[in-house]
């Protein structure tokens, strides 16, 4: 799976809404919006760290599944 698809299962199971994730993180909505498109890229590093933080996973299991 990529980032988006595991970003997405994530928030799914822990309940997490888009925009309770960017109030956590303090990255913008649209931003988090981005990485969950169908053409999402992919997130800083820095970026990627703030959200597993927040989500209580891995950057590697972001990004790798």
């Amino acid at each position: 799976m990529a980032f988006k698809e595991n970003l997405k299962s994530e928030l799914d199971y822990k309940n997490v809404k888009v925009k309770e994730l960017a109030a956590e993180t303090g990255i913008s909505r649209r931003t988090i919006d981005q990485y969950l498109a169908s053409a999402a890229k992919m997130p800083s590093a820095e970026n990627a760290v703030k959200i597993a933080k927040v989500l209580g996973v891995s950057v590697e299991y972001l990004v790798n599944g």
